[in-house]
Protein backbone atom coordinates (compact mmCIF):
# COMPACT_ATOMS: atom_id res chain seq x y z
CA UNK A 1 0.00 0.00 0.00
CA UNK A 2 2.92 2.39 0.64
CA UNK A 3 3.62 2.86 -3.08
CA UNK A 4 0.02 3.39 -4.15
CA UNK A 5 -1.12 6.77 -5.41
CA UNK A 6 -3.33 9.05 -3.34
CA UNK A 7 -6.21 8.38 -5.74
CA UNK A 8 -5.78 4.61 -5.29
CA UNK A 9 -5.82 5.00 -1.49
CA UNK A 10 -8.94 7.19 -1.70
CA UNK A 11 -10.67 4.46 -3.72
CA UNK A 12 -9.38 1.60 -1.53
CA UNK A 13 -10.55 3.20 1.74
CA UNK A 14 -13.69 4.77 0.30
CA UNK A 15 -12.61 8.27 1.33
CA UNK A 16 -14.90 11.21 0.56
CA UNK A 17 -14.20 14.92 0.27
CA UNK A 18 -13.85 16.71 3.64
CA UNK A 19 -15.47 20.14 4.05
CA UNK A 20 -12.18 21.59 5.45
CA UNK A 21 -10.05 20.07 2.68
CA UNK A 22 -8.62 16.65 2.00
CA UNK A 23 -10.33 13.27 2.09
CA UNK A 24 -11.69 11.16 4.97
CA UNK A 25 -13.64 8.12 6.10
CA UNK A 26 -14.99 7.61 9.60
CA UNK A 27 -13.94 4.26 11.06
CA UNK A 28 -15.37 4.51 14.60
CA UNK A 29 -17.93 6.56 16.54
CA UNK A 30 -18.93 6.24 20.20
CA UNK A 31 -22.66 6.33 20.92
CA UNK A 32 -24.00 9.86 21.35
CA UNK A 33 -24.19 11.22 24.89
CA UNK A 34 -27.12 13.18 26.36
CA UNK A 35 -25.96 16.35 24.55
CA UNK A 36 -26.07 14.52 21.21
CA UNK A 37 -22.30 14.37 20.67
CA UNK A 38 -20.11 11.30 20.65
CA UNK A 39 -17.24 11.13 23.15
CA UNK A 40 -14.86 10.03 20.40
CA UNK A 41 -14.60 9.24 16.73
CA UNK A 42 -11.79 7.94 14.52
CA UNK A 43 -11.15 8.74 10.86
CA UNK A 44 -8.69 8.06 8.09
CA UNK A 45 -7.63 11.43 6.65
CA UNK A 46 -5.59 12.09 3.52
CA UNK A 47 -4.25 15.25 1.91
CA UNK A 48 -3.13 14.93 -1.70
CA UNK A 49 0.01 16.78 -2.78
CA UNK A 50 -0.79 20.51 -2.84
CA UNK A 51 -3.97 20.21 -0.74
CA UNK A 52 -4.35 21.86 2.65
CA UNK A 53 -6.78 21.61 5.54
CA UNK A 54 -8.49 24.89 6.41
CA UNK A 55 -7.83 26.49 9.80
CA UNK A 56 -10.57 25.36 12.16
CA UNK A 57 -11.40 25.26 15.86
CA UNK A 58 -11.25 21.87 17.53
CA UNK A 59 -13.32 21.49 20.70
CA UNK A 60 -12.44 17.86 21.38
CA UNK A 61 -9.31 15.76 21.71
CA UNK A 62 -7.59 14.73 18.48
CA UNK A 63 -5.03 11.96 18.05
CA UNK A 64 -3.00 11.89 14.85
CA UNK A 65 -1.22 8.86 13.33
CA UNK A 66 1.12 8.96 10.34
CA UNK A 67 0.99 5.99 7.94
CA UNK A 68 2.66 6.97 4.66
CA UNK A 69 3.48 9.76 2.23
CA UNK A 70 5.26 13.06 2.67
CA UNK A 71 5.67 14.54 6.17
CA UNK A 72 2.69 16.53 7.44
CA UNK A 73 3.14 19.84 9.26
CA UNK A 74 0.43 20.53 11.83
CA UNK A 75 0.19 24.10 13.07
CA UNK A 76 -1.49 24.27 16.44
CA UNK A 77 -2.59 27.39 18.30
CA UNK A 78 -4.14 27.11 21.76
CA UNK A 79 -5.81 30.09 23.42
CA UNK A 80 -3.25 32.22 25.24
CA UNK A 81 -0.28 30.26 23.86
CA UNK A 82 2.25 30.78 21.10
CA UNK A 83 1.62 28.83 17.87
CA UNK A 84 3.60 25.61 17.52
CA UNK A 85 4.36 23.23 14.69
CA UNK A 86 4.32 19.45 14.95
CA UNK A 87 5.61 17.40 12.00
CA UNK A 88 4.31 13.88 11.44
CA UNK A 89 6.39 11.67 9.16
CA UNK A 90 8.79 8.77 8.83
CA UNK A 91 11.78 10.55 10.42
CA UNK A 92 11.15 10.18 14.16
Amino acid sequence: MIHETADAIIRELGLVSHIEGGWYAETFRDPATADGRSCSTAIYYLLKEGETSAWHTVDAAEIWHYYAGAPLDLRIVAPGQEPRRVTLGPDL
